[in-house]
């Protein structure tokens, strides 16, 4: 699968049509381009597309997907945010082959300061319960980052993606999900002041395993569901077992 995250452009609210017709073109002319020099092996099946569009923007998007899948001759993706799996009529149903739901990212970080913007379990459970089965056959995304977000003179300034044993070394936990730095220091370019507040958003194994639960008890899964974890690097896998990580693929079949 190649995920083309490139698409977005789609979903802008300022897409006219003529900027589309522009923009597909561009894109159907390298993608000819590359299915004659590139895609000669015929394992690569499938092309997922990532974008956010809108009611108002949808039209041109379905659009897209239907000429795509035309032009390509490839299975067609896309991914599905939770908003729109649950209000389809609104929203619509993407003309593709599957949709990849995405589990994360489900509330505002700044404006939701007592929760886990990242992934809550109430939060994605107020978007699965009393649907139906979605129409396109679901797979699924998790998250397994964590984040801190920055806040100087209470004005939010950065957020960062780093190793957390090492950062909570400096801080001092306030609340749940709330810290205060107490060291001055430099982290990824960042400048961390003494009294400067962190609201450190993570990920771990027991909330996705809640969320795995919730997911299997509102949606049918087959053994052709693929499981996504976002992101993949290296320092946010120290922060699981390869055991646990195993167990969020495996246990979408038990």
């Amino acid at each position: 699968m190649i995920m083309c995250e490139m698409i977005v452009q789609v979903g802008s609210a300022n897409l006219t049509h003529s900027s589309f017709s522009y923009f597909f073109r561009l894109f159907s002319s390298e993608l000819l381009k590359y299915k004659t020099e590139e895609f000669k092996d015929e394992t690569i099946t499938e092309f997922q597309m990532d974008c956010d569009w809108t009611p108002k923007t949808k039209d041109n998007y379905f659009y897209f997907l239907q000429k795509l899948k035309s032009i390509s001759g490839k299975q067609i993706s896309c991914t599905l945010r939770l908003y729109p799996y649950k209000y389809r009529e609104k929203m619509g149903v993407p003309p593709v082959d599957r949709v990849t739901l995405m589990c994360y990212n489900l509330l505002s970080p700044l404006e939701n300061s007592n929760k886990n913007s990242i992934l809550d379990l109430s939060e994605l459970k107020s978007y699965l319960k009393d649907v139906r089965q979605y129409p396109k056959h679901v797979d699924i995304a998790l998250p397994i980052y964590s984040w801190a977000q920055v806040y100087h003179d209470e004005r939010f300034s950065a957020v960062l993606y780093t190793d957390t044993k090492q950062l909570k070394t400096i801080l001092k936990q306030e609340k749940p999900l709330w810290y205060t730095v107490v060291q001055d220091t430099l982290v990824n370019n960042t400048f961390l002041r003494v009294g400067d507040n962190i609201k450190y958003e993570e990920i771990d194994d027991p909330k996705i395993k809640g969320a795995i639960t919730l997911l299997k008890q509102y949606i049918e899964f087959d053994k052709y569901t693929t499981v996504t974890l976002f992101h993949l690097d290296e320092l946010q896998f120290k922060n699981f077992t390869n055991e646990e990580l195993s167990a969020f693929y495996t246990d979408f079949s038990l």
